[in-house]
């Protein structure tokens, strides 16, 4: 009786030494996972924010900067990719010369837009192929979901405002237009990566068009044909870039014949080119009176006044922009970082590393500067966190490139300051 005791309490202590053990390395495996999923989920939630209302974004990204700029490892995981320094120098510069202006909206702005470097910056080190493809199959279907709400918008004020541009959850129909760009991008390079769900993409696409068609927005129309044609001919698609080409032809041929389709009239064209005339001048006399640095960040706002020009929040031209914000310093600074990460593309595509991505990194840049020359809608959260979302694939396979670009010591080397390393290094 006693030995069966002693051997059923051996057994029951060796099942609960099983059991503790196995909950010992479930737990081990279920804190793995949290860590590997958890970049995961900052990745889509941030994917998932750009389809909300604008504060959502900015809280999402604040949260992902402040979280990287905390803690010390993510710190230096983040910032380790090229020329971060420098433009963290830049930013700082920006902020001061807003402040010494009493420029306040630009001291905000200077913020917000530190908080979407440092943001971009974290997701590039974090990013993989897998979670980046899940994060634009979730942008695919937030578009749908923008679309049934700017489709509301519409109906809803037709009877009252036939005009009325639905701007969807972006605030403006200008912004809307600039996520559609995005959107049609990204489930074009879908359609390149996972072909099985083409039709899926190319409903996304058909879906958007509406949405664009609806935003009345003549530049990103002009915008997103180019860049979708760029895509195709960089893919080598000839035949399907001349198909398009000749489809957006018959689109606007069936415009020019039957001017009443037009969301907007061709007076609204003139009347938005007396308007970007009206702040084009007015801002070229304001970078005159502040060459070097700028006012900092929406500089418009404080000049428009003065040169009785047309009231609105930026300068309606992305160069002109930079400089009447930042200056010539500016300019060169925001040049030299673009120049590096194009030459950073550049070395992906030689050396045959995630092409697609590649393509559309370079058609979401050229949308920026082609939609820049009409507008500043990358200036906005969820513009700018969509294209962060898109640069931060430049992530993937980085170390391998990374060491064919040299970077000066472009600021002073504090090795003999104890101190002072330190506190860089931490």
């Amino acid at each position: 009786m006693v030995q069966g005791r002693e051997i059923f309490e051996k057994e029951l202590t060796a099942i609960f030494q099983a059991v503790k053990n196995n909950i010992r390395l479930d737990l081990a495996q279920g804190a793995k996972l949290i860590r590997t999923d958890f970049d995961r989920f900052l990745v889509l939630l941030l994917a998932a924010s750009i389809f909300a209302p604008f504060y959502f974004s900015a809280c999402v990204v604040i949260g992902i900067a402040l979280m990287a700029m905390i803690n010390c490892k993510k710190r230096v995981r983040a910032f380790e990719a090229p020329y971060t320094k420098f433009l963290f120098a830049f930013l700082i510069v920006a902020f001061f010369v807003a402040a010494i202006y009493n420029n306040y909206v630009g001291i905000a702005y200077s913020i917000l837009i530190y908080a979407v470097v440092g943001c971009a910056l974290y997701l590039r080190s974090i990013m993989t192929r897998s979670i980046f493809n899940s994060a634009m199959d979730l942008v695919c279907v937030g578009s749908i979901f923008s679309l049934f709400v700017a489709l509301f918008q519409k109906a809803s004020s037709f009877s009252t405002a036939p005009d009325y541009r639905p701007v969807s959850v972006f605030t403006n129909a200008n912004y809307y237009g600039m996520i559609i760009e995005f959107v049609v991008m990204i489930a074009l390079y879908r359609i390149f990566t996972n072909s099985e769900l083409s039709a899926f993409y190319f409903a996304v696409i058909g879906l958007n068009f509406i949405g664009l068609y609806l935003t009345a927005s003549f530049s990103a129309f002009a915008t997103m044909v180019m860049t979708v044609t760029l895509m195709l001919l960089l893919k080598k698609r000839r035949k399907s870039a001349l198909a398009f080409f000749l489809s957006v032809g018959v689109f606007v041929g069936l415009m020019v014949v039957f001017p009443q389709l037009l969301p907007r009239g061709s007076q609204a064209l003139d009347h938005t080119l007396a308007q970007r005339l009206s702040i084009w001048t007015a801002s070229i006399e304001g970078i005159k009176q502040h060459l070097f640095f700028g006012r900092g960040a929406m500089a418009y706002q404080l000049i428009y006044k003065q040169f009785s020009s047309y009231q609105t929040y930026h300068c309606h031209n992305l160069i002109l922009d930079i400089l009447l914000n930042f200056g010539i310093f500016g300019l060169a600074s925001i040049g030299i970082y673009t120049a590096v990460q194009l030459k950073f593309l550049w070395l992906r595509a030689r050396n045959n590393l995630c092409m697609d991505m590649n393509i559309l990194m370079v058609a979401a840049t050229a949308a920026v500067f082609i939609h820049g020359m009409t507008d500043v809608t990358i200036l906005w959260i969820q513009t700018g966190a969509l294209f962060a979302l898109i640069f931060s694939s430049t992530g993937i396979d980085a170390d391998y490139v990374e060491k064919g670009i040299q970077v000066p010591h472009l600021l002073p080397d504090y090795s003999g300051d104890s101190v002072t390393a330190l506190y860089l290094k931490n």
